[in-house]
């Protein structure tokens, strides 16, 4: 790959800094790493982060958060603003110390959730590319809220933000949204995505074309946006980058070996592997449901459990269930998924999870949760045909019969076949999209090389 003392084009990638944004912006950083070009990740890392990062072909430039003043407990949004400052003061810093080097940084790619990160890059006249971290489909729900063409609170019975795409209900929108009034500050957050994108040099989005071409060709043509996934790690998909197993940088630390053995101990596609990602915190009541449907199905299961989250199961659940079942704390959930044992994900569709388990040709229970889930879980039940959507209550809980009836649809039901065919199919694709020639290695290879004879010029 050659050294990094030898590169003389620098990239500064900037996620926001939860597991879910780090991951596909920390992939796209490998692969511009891969290319040749020389990339610093701008990270604040958690108290309990696992750092893997000596293993990665960058350089990890870690933040430090700005010291707290107050004499209370610090709120949420302040604590949010907090962490705004401290991006902020660490990207100037970095570029100021750069601006008069043989070697100035050429551009920084940023999360698009950070707008205001364009106007430090354009103080220092360093070029800006906006990262998308979620579907063509919320892109283009969010664009409309941001345009006003879709009011919120909703006025409407049901969505269509153009014809051709699929038309939706409240409950297939994402929660900001569907339930505005509830959260009115973070629909201004997500919204505020494309204020500011007349000013970047580059728009991309963690998808690919064949994916989502009605929805991509759409906001094609609103804005210059290039899709440029699925982030996923590189073995499971074009092989491009050697040694490419895992994201490498994690909030968490999950014990791999004990889990990849169990794994090993049971047959081809028996296993239902639950997992609802790294934030959403699901209630005792769901939990319960969760716990009894697993108990009551007589599969083998794995499911993981938060340590935060373990008192909200049945008790004894892990003894009466320890021949059926392995409950952990976390999991490497690309092995995982990859492993020939599991039959189907139980999965809160976070768009990283769902394009992993489309990667690996996993079929889906959808239990959305809140946020572009919703959206996510409409796409794998009725577009793309992947997988089961779990229905909600009219007291939010997901029913045990509920569960156990998608279960069972996708491991084994009259519908199951269809769901594998048209994941493989699915599966396929994304493996084309990262392929020489596909589209989306095609767009990372256009935006490299653009750096390069800028970079000589």
């Amino acid at each position: 790959m050659g050294g990094v003392e030898e590169r003389r084009v620098e990239v500064v990638v900037v996620p926001y800094p939860t597991q879910g944004h780090i991951n596909p912006l920390l992939q796209f950083a490998k692969h511009l790493a891969h290319r040749q070009l020389k990339v610093t990740l701008l990270l604040i890392p958690s108290s309990n982060s696992h750092d893997s990062s000596t293993h990665l072909p960058l350089t990890v430039h870690h933040v430090s958060l700005l010291p707290y003043h107050g004499t209370k407990p610090e709120a949420v949004e302040a604590f949010w603003e907090r962490r705004h400052a401290s991006i902020s003061h660490h990207l100037t810093q970095l570029l100021a110390r750069h601006q008069d080097q043989s070697d100035p940084i050429a551009c920084v790619v940023y999360d698009s959730i950070m707008p205001w990160i364009l106007d430090i890059t354009k103080q220092f006249g360093v070029l800006g590319a906006s990262f998308f971290t979620q579907s063509s489909a919320v892109n283009a729900i969010y664009y409309n809220v941001n345009k006003g063409s879709l009011n919120v609170p909703l006025q409407q019975t049901t969505v269509s933000v153009d014809h051709g795409l699929p038309v939706l209900h409240p409950s297939d929108l994402p929660s900001f949204v569907s339930d505005g009034v509830k959260y009115p500050a973070i629909l201004n957050f997500l919204s505020d995505q494309f204020t500011r994108l007349n000013d970047a040099d580059w728009i991309f989005a963690n998808t690919f074309d064949t994916l989502e071409q009605q929805e991509g060709e759409w906001m094609g043509r609103q804005l210059p946006f290039k899709n440029i996934g699925p982030m996923v790690p590189s073995i499971y998909l074009d092989g491009r980058l050697p040694n490419d197993r895992d994201y490498g940088l994690s909030l968490f630390e999950s014990n791999t070996d004990s889990t990849m053995k169990w794994l090993d101990s049971k047959r081809k596609k028996s296993i239902i592997y639950v997992s609802f990602g790294s934030s959403a915190e699901l209630g005792k009541e769901q939990m319960e449901e969760i716990a009894w449907c697993l108990k009551l199905s007589n599969r083998f299961f794995l499911w993981v459990v938060r340590e935060s989250e373990i008192h909200k199961l049945p008790p004894s659940f892990t003894d009466e269930t320890s021949e059926k079942g392995l409950v952990v704390k976390w999991c490497p959930q690309l092995e995982v998924l990859a492993h020939e044992s599991v039959g189907c994900f139980v999965t809160h569709c976070g768009w990283n999870s769902t394009l992993e388990a489309l990667s690996l040709g996993v079929p889906l229970v959808a239990m959305a949760q809140w946020s572009d889930q919703p959206t996510n879980a409409k796409y794998v039940e009725d577009v793309w045909k992947v997988g089961k959507r779990v229905r909600v209550g009219e007291d939010g809980i997901c029913r045990r019969e509920q569960i156990e009836e998608c279960v069972s649809e996708v491991m084994e039901g009259n519908e199951s076949e269809e769901i594998k065919e048209n994941m493989r199919k699915w599966r396929e694709l994304a493996r084309a999209a990262m392929d020489d020639g596909g589209s989306s290695n095609t767009n990372i290879n256009h935006f490299v090389q653009q750096l390069l004879r800028n970079n000589t010029q």
